[in-house]
């Protein structure tokens, strides 16, 4: 979870906190980004099965970002930006295939590092995501 005004990240589950400075930082097409921590209860309290919670993790694959590479979003043979505006930034919001990326933890806190082509949207900050099972 990023904290609003404040470059402090935090794992909700083990409550650990790291700053900004303390960030790994992504190399040439790599992107840092902190998942979502799935839900644990219900808003009324009700612990979810271990089943529930597995599938929110991993049909919710999304995240914000929270470092990126020199070279992210860059053609790969000229240098050159891509040619879109809607590309993500630090802060935006992403989603990306449930077995993207590699897994960090960085002093208790969790991380995914993945390339630049595999964030697959950019989500507005006011839209929920949320699994559903068919």
């Amino acid at each position: 979870m990023i904290h609003p005004h404040v470059d402090i990240y935090t794992d909700e589950e083990s409550k650990s906190t790291i700053g900004r400075h303390q960030l790994p930082r992504p190399l040439n097409w790599k992107i840092l980004v902190q998942p979502h921590e799935p839900k644990r209860r219900t808003e009324g309290g009700i612990y979810l099965a271990s089943e529930t919670i597995e599938s929110e993790e991993y049909l919710t694959a999304s995240g914000h970002v929270a470092a990126m590479g020199d070279l992210a979003y860059r053609n790969r043979d000229s240098g050159e930006r891509w040619k879109t505006d809607i590309l993500p930034k630090v802060g935006s919001k992403v989603t990306y295939g449930k077995y993207a990326g590699q897994k960090i933890v960085v002093n208790g806190v969790k991380f995914l590092l993945l390339n630049d082509d595999e964030v697959t949207s950019i989500v507005p900050e006011d839209t929920e995501i949320s699994a559903y099972i068919s």
